[in-house]
């Protein structure tokens, strides 16, 4: 058996509480608020006590002065303890919140008066007691605290003289023990009660609009995921609606644009997708027409072979010809349009004379008008009318026009060929008398998977469509547009416009 973990019952909270934008913000908010709270109260604190401490000093900058007015520090043979010590008691009586020490020129500490007896400087520098005294004792500047040996204190002092000549110093420490003891037991109070009123109030109050701004502003975000979630689960037609400016709204105007254009892309990508199964299906509707027609009467003349006549041999193998012709016909409109499409058939350009070409092509379907019983016409007009093009492309096009307009012209009616030239271009045009092509099917007729008639089994015999596809491929690679128009009553025209290439 395997063991199974107890499930964290923090994971939910986490995952659905704490996952969100809107309370990592928030959360962030709070952490930033509170180190911006703790530096508050740093800097509050230090600059209430700095401020006490200059103005400590400004006070009580002449007692160092006062003291040396009356006692006499100093005898022949060394120091007045005695007498210094009363001075230096009573001074601390007066203000016990100082420490007096007597000095020598060298700021060596002679004797002192402080509460309890533990020093760990046995000097003082000299340097901040010169400025301090050179300032007229206005200046705020702190010296060494005797009894640390880092630490630094507010202080006042004076030059000991005797005989006209320096002989120490009097250095007074302003804020010794007991002021220390008192401050931190005021600054506590302080801190508690800034921390406990002003800045909890403060907090709070910041906290709560943070929470409410920030939902504002997350709440068109929450939005834009929820569409997102939408569109990615299928639902094609979610759009995000905001009423917002800037980069959310911006946001949400590109997200809406792409999903317009993902969702056009679908919709084509579904109507190529139906429109290549009717293309399978048309192509194997007329390949199977031929190739069963090849089959069957190949399979006939096997079978037979002994005892046709030659009428009926001869008539098997024109349909095997005939049904393999329209094969070979087929493929080599796929051929051609693979080969079109895929960019492989670019055209060779030189000078023809377009008329030879129209004649050309008018001769070759004489016979199969004739066949069907429909007139074919060609007004060619007389001289030379050079255009340059590719000659076996441009063929291609006049063949592919002509044969479609006489599959789809009924006996009796006519197909007519038309060169007409202005002053710089030339028009040819491809006519015939028959039923038109309807309104529904004319946007479709250039496209590779629609056939004139809607399905494979009223298209005509011997193609599946392609015809006008290669038409309209091979005139866009010579810069020139096909152009239709059709009615019932008038059959249908195409035609195309070339340059002439004048001498």
């Amino acid at each position: 058996m395997t063991e199974t973990k107890p499930a964290n019952p923090l994971s939910f909270f986490s995952r659905t509480w704490f996952s969100g934008l809107y309370w990592q913000l928030s959360l962030t908010f709070l952490a930033v608020l509170t180190l911006v709270a703790g530096t508050y109260v740093y800097i509050t604190v230090t600059s209430a006590r700095q401020y006490f401490e200059a103005a400590q000093q400004r006070l009580n900058g002449q007692v160092a002065g006062r003291i040396v007015q009356y006692m006499s520090p100093f005898v022949e043979d060394g120091v007045n303890e005695e007498g210094v010590q009363r001075i230096f008691f009573n001074a601390m009586v007066i203000n016990p919140s100082i420490e007096v020490y007597l000095l020598d020129t060298a700021g060596r500490i002679l004797t002192y008066h402080t509460p309890g007896d533990s020093l760990l400087r046995k000097s003082v520098a000299l340097a901040p007691i010169e400025r301090y005294i050179a300032s007229g004792q206005t200046l705020f500047i702190r010296g060494d605290d005797p009894k640390s040996d880092v630490r630094e204190k507010i202080f006042s002092a004076a030059r000991v003289e005797r005989d006209g000549r320096l002989s120490g110093y009097v250095y007074v420490v302003l804020t010794g023990e007991l002021y220390d003891s008192a401050l931190a037991l005021l600054l506590g109070d302080h801190i508690a009660r800034l921390v406990s009123r002003t800045l909890a109030v403060t907090l709070l109050v910041a906290f709560v609009i943070g929470l409410v701004a920030f939902w504002f502003i997350t709440r068109n975000l929450t939005a834009i995921t929820s569409t997102v979630r939408r569109f990615r689960e299928g639902d094609l037609t979610a759009r995000i609606r905001l009423r917002a400016t800037g980069e959310l709204a911006q946001l949400a105007e590109t997200f809406n644009q792409m999903a317009d254009k993902m969702a056009t892309n679908l919709e084509e990508l579904q109507m190529l997708e139906r429109l290549r199964r009717e293309l399978v299906a048309n192509i194997s509707h007329d390949l199977r027409t031929p190739v069963t027609a090849i089959y069957g009467y190949a399979e006939t003349l096997w079978l037979k072979k002994n005892g046709l006549a030659d009428t009926e041999r001869d008539y098997y193998t024109h349909i095997i010809l005939q049904s393999a012709g329209k094969l070979k016909h087929l493929v080599e409109e796929l051929f051609q349009l693979s080969k079109l499409e895929a960019l492989e058939s670019t055209p060779h350009r030189e000078p023809i004379n377009l008329r030879e070409l129209v004649q050309e092509v008018y001769q070759a379907f004489m016979f199969e008008a004739d066949r069907k019983g429909i007139s074919l016409s060609c007004t060619n007009g007389e001289g030379v009318t050079i255009v340059e093009i590719d000659a076996g492309m441009m063929e291609r096009v006049l063949q592919n026009l002509v044969d479609n307009a006489i599959k789809y012209t009924p006996a009796g009616g006519g197909v007519a060929i038309r060169i007409t030239e202005s002053a710089n271009t030339v028009e040819i045009s491809v006519a015939d008398t028959g039923a038109g092509i309807a309104p529904d099917v004319l946007p479709y007729i250039f496209d590779r998977y629609y056939r004139r008639a809607g399905n494979p089994q009223s298209a005509p015999p011997g193609g599946m469509g392609l015809g006008l596809v290669i038409v309209k491929k091979i005139l866009e690679l010579h810069g020139s547009p096909i152009m239709v128009e059709t009615g019932p009553a008038t059959g249908t025209r195409f035609w195309f416009t070339l340059p002439i290439v004048r001498a």
